[in-house]
């Protein structure tokens, strides 16, 4: 799994540090049929703005619980959530729309809804 820098502290899922509680990330393009050829096109589904009790328990089926509790207890623990993508324009897209990449990184600093977020780490594939 790669390793996961999110600054989307708006988010139920993040934790001090940038770092993502989350269980899985999803990575798709803003627009479903379409194959993203900037980073702008490109978004984290698994946001969750994190403005209410209900956001939290609704996005609590999606919580790497054992990570999140030590990444509260510690905050220079790894979190390690896997990451899926449906960008298959990416360099870094493997098969089972699995990321390949070492690291990736979530922008999105104050969004307020999952178009509001970016994988920084697309980098679109030759070809595609």
């Amino acid at each position: 799994m790669p390793e996961v820098k999110c600054v989307v502290n708006t988010c139920t899922h993040y934790l001090y540090g940038d770092r993502c509680g989350a269980k899985n990330i999803d990575i798709l393009h803003e627009e479903e049929t379409m194959m993203s050829q900037v980073v702008e096109q490109t978004m984290c589904k698994s946001f969750v703005h994190a403005s209410s009790l209900a956001n939290y328990l609704g996005s609590a089926d999606n919580i790497n619980l054992a990570g999140t509790v030590m990444g509260l207890v510690n905050p220079a623990y790894a979190v390690h959530p896997s990451v899926a993508c449906t960008v298959s324009s990416c360099e870094y897209w493997g098969e089972g729309a699995r990321c390949v990449a070492k690291a990736i990184e979530i922008t999105g600093r104050d969004s307020n809804e999952c178009q509001d977020t970016n994988c920084q780490t697309f980098e679109r594939r030759e070809g595609a």
